[in-house]
């Protein structure tokens, strides 16, 4: 498969630095809070360490199998079965892989080659562009209309040629701090059977509703297990971005291709955090802990908001997530960079997630909230006194 070359004179993604990047290191040389990125500064979930404190001293600190160590693919299928009501064969439907992100590789470059389209849903995490790009493929973006607006069947249809062979989806949605709803779901799964098109859902906030409600996603809704892939990992539910496992569970043939891209990628994450993250995963008491993590980031995000609204910067409370998004009402680049250098807290663009961001989008700004209560509280404290000086 040969990647086709840029049009001259266009911008290649791959050479300009990510505002991801940019702006932490930003906030870094000025000494300001960063709810830009959403990285913890906090330990994972203690029961993560005790379990990778638990490991002895042998092969669990070699090589894994390159598909992922069984335990952890074991203790996969069985979440599958629990939060889904799907069973998932964890030899041949499961992969494990380095993050989320390495899976959305993956599945990618499985699924779509030179002269394929792929349909992506804006607002839009930066990553899936370029990796569609990198398969040869083109981006077909479409974009419900207004913040409130729904996706629906014929935003969809209306992008779709003979080429499309892809729709990617993310729910709970970053940045828009909200899931699909039922209706949302059953459009995206209505129009892929009716196209015959494969559903790739990055689901790594699926646990993450505020209110401890279910995800459902996409695997038992997508009847055929080879057109959907769920795409999840334990960066964000276990505050443990740094670990870097993620998965992907999906039909047998599809398996068959994505592990054929990762072997020759990553080969296989870290043993050991594999094996910690599955004793955690496979717990019983893993529900009590998601449901805890839900119920301490409402609290921690109510009260943020709370202060930011009442200092004069409306911030709608999300369902999901940890992310709000808020209208700074003037150029969010600019407000942001005076935010860091004037007001000691980093917040990101909005235009980081759109291709063409329209004059709505240019004004709003997203601040992560997954710190620590005395972090959150500093950065509220910063954000009134920055906000009083310029209103």
């Amino acid at each position: 498969m040969t990647p086709k070359t840029p049009t001259a004179g266009a911008p290649r993604q791959a050479d300009s630095e990510s505002v991801f990047v940019r702006i932490p290191a930003a906030a870094a040389r000025h000494g300001a809070i960063n709810l830009a990125q959403g990285v913890f500064d906090h330990g994972p979930a203690p029961s993560l360490l005790d379990a990778l404190g638990s490991l002895g001293a042998g092969v669990e600190h070699q090589y894994a199998p390159s598909a992922g160590h069984p335990a952890l693919r074991a203790a996969l299928a069985a979440h599958t079965e629990r939060y889904a009501g799907v069973s998932s064969d964890p030899d041949t439907e499961i992969t494990v892989t380095a993050g989320a992100t390495e899976a959305l590789y993956c599945a990618l470059f499985a699924l779509l080659g030179a002269g394929d389209e792929a349909i992506v849903i804006e607002p839009a995490y930066e990553s899936y562009a370029p990796v569609i790009a990198a398969t040869g493929a083109d981006v077909r973006r479409v974009r419900p209309k207004g913040p409130d607006a729904r996706v629906e069947a014929g935003l969809l249809e209306a992008a779709i040629t003979s080429a499309t062979r892809v729709i990617v989806v993310n729910s709970p949605w970053n940045p828009l701090g909200r899931a699909f709803t039922p209706d949302e779901w059953r459009a995206v799964a209505d129009v892929a059977g009716r196209y015959d098109l494969t559903v790739v859902s990055d689901e790594t906030y699926e646990h993450l509703n505020l209110d401890g409600t279910p995800h459902p996603g996409i695997l038992g809704l997508v009847t055929d297990p080879e057109r959907r892939v769920k795409v999840s990992s334990v960066s964000k539910t276990l505050a443990a971005t740094g670990w870097r496992v993620g998965w992907a569970v999906t039909g047998p043939e599809l398996t068959r291709r994505i592990r054929a891209v990762h072997q020759f990628l990553t080969f296989c994450p870290a043993t050991p955090l594999q094996l910690a993250t599955a004793k955690v995963l496979g717990s019983s008491a893993f529900p009590q802990l998601v449901a805890d993590r839900a119920g301490e980031l409402a609290g921690a995000v109510g009260e943020f908001c709370e202060r930011l609204t009442a200092a004069g910067l409306d911030a709608p409370v999300p369902e999901s997530g940890f992310y709000v998004v808020c209208d700074v009402r003037e150029d969010a680049e600019t407000w942001c960079e005076r935010a860091i250098t004037e007001g000691g807290v980093a917040a990101l663009p909005l235009t980081a997630f759109y291709a063409e961001p329209d004059d709505a989008v240019r004004t709003q700004v997203r601040f992560a909230l997954c710190k620590r209560d005395s972090t959150l509280k500093e950065a509220a404290r910063r954000l009134e006194r920055h906000l009083n000086r310029i209103t």
